[in-house]
């Protein structure tokens, strides 16, 4: 009986890869998706064709989502393996124009599976760690600019895109081993919105916003134009934090795939049910899902509702799968979102933007949501999202201007230290009798007992009850931007 080898693969550069843009004069929204969508199969589809192309077991597939996969191999096999990942990482190089690095390692199954798991991330640190090792040639140490080709990648990506919301299966052929295919190829596997697969089968979940007469994904303007209020787009991304550490305290190759598989099947399962709701099928396309993040893209309104309906559902998904484990580690979420400065802004860009508000938001303290330039604790939401109801309310409800929303925004000092930031901890105004003041001259002059009662609550949820020290708190300025985009402006 042949010695079994753990192989484990990595694809490196994603970010860089999503940032990028078609430089053909096409829809930028329609090459983000279908880098995404590519980007969130390819580590599906490669260990399934190397087994295909073995004549393996498809049971020797440990786990694979976006990014990274791990198999177990025959080590004679090993020789073929490393020939097959060369090529498809030569070619996955040049379709992204060398902004992707697929890098790989590989041990024996020997000694209990902590060990052996350090040996697989001692060998992966020393590849990623060795730049050059992929290069096929002295071409390497020219600098880009003079030796800069053509963008390979041509029409691939909108294509791509275009073809995948009416495909029922993704396929793969070795004479393109980086370019997946819609309903063909030499080698083919069943998509499938939620949980339930099996080897056959990817679970791969596909929710768009589509145009009007329902053929094409929505452009960026119609998105915009079915928001409530301001006719704006954002992109909310999400991530659990310290999954890596989760997996790594797994003291078995059977526990890493039970974990992989459960954190993948979430969000696959909860996009495609929460996408699928009246309230978001016509505002929200899923971008992304990797095995424990997401990127969706959307209507602003329609982001921050779903963020907090995802927020609760993964709460309750931890608690009924987590509970007996010890540590924080892959318990808690942290999104972010980024809206649109405008209708026309580039969606690689805003990707990006969001992007970078997670990783800062994550920096400071994990399991917040990062909205409207603060990150907040997610029991904090309801109180930003209570305060935009009672402002929107004076404006729909009674007539009043909208104007004095952003007149409101401008009582509050930015004096938040980093501190109080981090821990969603309100700072004092030094004279807070001033601050009453001035909200009273903003706040616009009750009509009745209804508005003067709406008032006076709105009034407690900028300040607080207390009346010797008024503070200003990060969920009331949420509220406030939140209102304020609401209304309109």
């Amino acid at each position: 009986m042949s010695l079994q080898v753990f192989l484990q693969a990595q694809l490196l550069g994603a970010e860089n890869f999503l940032a990028a843009h078609s430089s053909i004069p096409l829809d930028g929204t329609k090459d983000l998706a279908g880098r995404c969508a590519w980007l969130s199969l390819i580590c599906e589809v490669l260990p399934r064709a190397l087994l295909a192309e073995l004549k393996l077991s498809r049971m020797l597939l440990g786990s694979s989502s976006a990014e990274q996969f791990l198999l177990v191999l025959p080590e004679e096999e090993i020789p073929q393996a490393n020939e097959f990942l060369n090529r498809t990482a030569k070619e996955i190089s040049d379709l992204s124009d060398d902004a992707l690095r697929l890098v790989w390692a590989s041990t024996e199954n020997l000694g209990a599976w902590p060990i052996a798991r350090k040996r697989l991330d001692d060998a992966l640190v020393a590849k990623i760690d060795a730049p050059l090792s992929a290069s096929s040639g002295p071409e390497a140490f020219f600098s880009p600019l003079e030796n800069a080709p053509e963008p390979k990648a041509g029409h691939y990506f909108e294509t791509f895109a275009d073809r995948m919301p009416s495909a029922s299966a993704v396929g793969w052929s070795p004479e393109s081993p980086a370019q997946l295919l819609w309903d063909e190829g030499q080698y083919r596997w069943t998509l499938k919105d939620q949980s339930g697969v099996d080897d056959e089968t990817i679970l791969f979940p596909r929710r768009f916003a589509m145009n009007d007469a329902g053929s094409h994904l929505a452009s960026l303007g119609e998105l915009s134009a079915r928001a409530e209020g301001a006719c704006r787009w954002g992109i909310l991304r999400g991530d659990i934090d310290h999954f890596n550490v989760r997996l790594r305290q797994a003291n078995s190759i059977e526990e890493h795939i039970h974990l992989s598989v459960l954190f993948k099947e979430f969000f696959a399962g909860e996009l495609s049910l929460l996408c699928a709701l009246p309230e978001f099928w016509r505002k929200v396309t899923v971008l992304y899902r990797g095995g424990d993040d997401f990127a969706v893209l959307g209507t602003w309104d329609a982001l921050i509702l779903l963020a907090r309906e995802l927020h609760r559902l993964f709460e309750k998904f931890v608690e009924h799968n987590l509970q007996l484990a010890s540590g924080v580690e892959g318990k808690t979420l942290t999104m972010a979102l980024a809206i649109a400065p405008d209708i026309d802004a580039p969606a690689s860009a805003v990707l990006e933007e969001a992007g970078t508000l997670l990783r800062g938001a994550k920096a400071v303290e994990a399991g917040g949501f990062h909205l409207f330039g603060w990150t907040l604790e997610w029991k904090r939401l309801a109180d930003a999202e209570t305060l935009k109801t009672d402002l929107v309310r004076l404006v729909r409800d009674f007539g009043y201007g909208p104007d004095y929303i952003h007149d409101l925004s401008s009582i509050y000092r930015e004096t938040f230290s980093s501190r109080a930031t981090r821990r969603n901890k309100p700072v004092r105004v030094d004279k807070p009798w001033r601050t009453y003041m001035r909200l009273m001259r903003v706040l616009p002059e009750a009509r009745n007992r209804e508005t003067k009662n709406l008032i006076n609550t709105v009034t407690t949820s900028l300040v607080g009850r207390s009346t010797t020290a008024y503070k200003l708190r990060p969920s009331s300025r949420v509220g406030l931007d939140w209102a304020r985009l609401a209304a309109g402006h």
